[in-house]
């Protein structure tokens, strides 16, 4: 990815190959070190960042515009990150913060 994209298209992400068939949305929260294997737009153009954490898990989150990103957006994919996840009042876990270490 060029460094002035700030995620894949739909169409980029199918060409570049990634598979994200492993990465799941996460049920838990906590604070988690890992890295930025892939980013990409959804069709709301939500941004949907895929990580590879430390402890061998493979996550996808959703960042809102709103929040800008939390700075996901700006950071390169291959970047670490120390990423934080809270439970909502319905039980979904939710990205919380994200920090680049």
């Amino acid at each position: 990815m060029s460094e002035d994209k700030r995620a894949y298209s739909w169409n980029q992400f199918v060409e570049s190959g990634f598979d994200g068939r492993d990465y799941e949305f996460p049920a838990y929260e906590g604070e988690f070190t890992g890295t930025i294997a892939c980013k990409r737009w959804d069709k709301r153009q939500n941004l949907l960042a895929y990580l590879n954490l430390d402890d061998g898990r493979k996550i996808l989150t959703s960042a809102w515009q709103r929040d800008d990103y939390h700075g996901l957006g700006e950071m390169p994919i291959g970047t670490r990150v120390k990423v934080t996840f809270v439970k909502s009042a319905n039980g979904n876990a939710y990205l919380r913060e994200v920090e680049k270490i």
